[in-house]
């Protein structure tokens, strides 16, 4: 089922066009309820250090009803971010659950993430185990990060706006489908 939200999420990501500059159907990027994905080539687990290796370089976004955006944000970015902000990480800690792949079976743990750490396309965090089994290594690894009150501030505000003229937040624009696709300013 991961698998599934993931391809699906994926190909959402993957098939929205970068906003154009001058483009006038860009809309500032509301305030919702984010929810992340990672994915990796594979992942291992020692102490209480996850390792992410081939992280992909866009981290996914998405929300829930009633408009259920899509988005993305740079990996580098979203670690950037990380400490910074007002939805600040580094104090009050995500929930998240990990989907690995052991041989052709989802195994699924549920972690408390701080201290990320990007070094070229190995992403690690400090974990703490919350559910009844930690994670394990293994291969086609998906991260699923709790939620995040966005856009917020971010290193940019609106007095001081960035590539978007009023969009300080961040900014959103309409798919060929139709669907809300949206990149925080912090995440480009």
């Amino acid at each position: 089922m991961a698998a599934v939200a993931l391809s699906i999420l994926g190909t959402a990501a993957q098939a929205q066009p970068v906003p154009d500059a001058k483009s006038d159907t860009k809309i500032a990027m509301p305030a919702a309820n984010w929810l992340f994905v990672q994915t990796a080539d594979s992942v291992t687990f020692e102490g209480n250090t996850l390792t992410l290796k081939g992280v992909a370089p866009q981290t996914l976004m998405f929300t829930d009803r009633p408009e259920r955006m899509t988005g993305d944000a740079a990996t580098a970015k979203f670690v950037y971010y990380w400490t910074s902000g007002k939805s600040d990480f580094q104090k009050d800690p995500p929930n998240a659950t990990l989907s690995v792949d052991v041989n052709g079976e989802a195994q699924l743990s549920v972690v408390e993430l701080t201290d990320p750490k990007l070094n070229g396309d190995t992403l690690t965090y400090t974990v703490k185990v919350l559910g009844d089994k930690p994670p394990v290594s293994g291969k086609s690894a998906s991260l699923f990060i709790d939620w995040w009150y966005g856009p917020g501030w971010g290193p940019r505000h609106f007095w001081h706006p960035g590539p978007w003229g009023a969009y300080g937040g961040g900014a959103c624009w309409r798919g060929p489908y139709g669907g809300l696709h949206c990149r925080p300013a912090w995440g480009w």
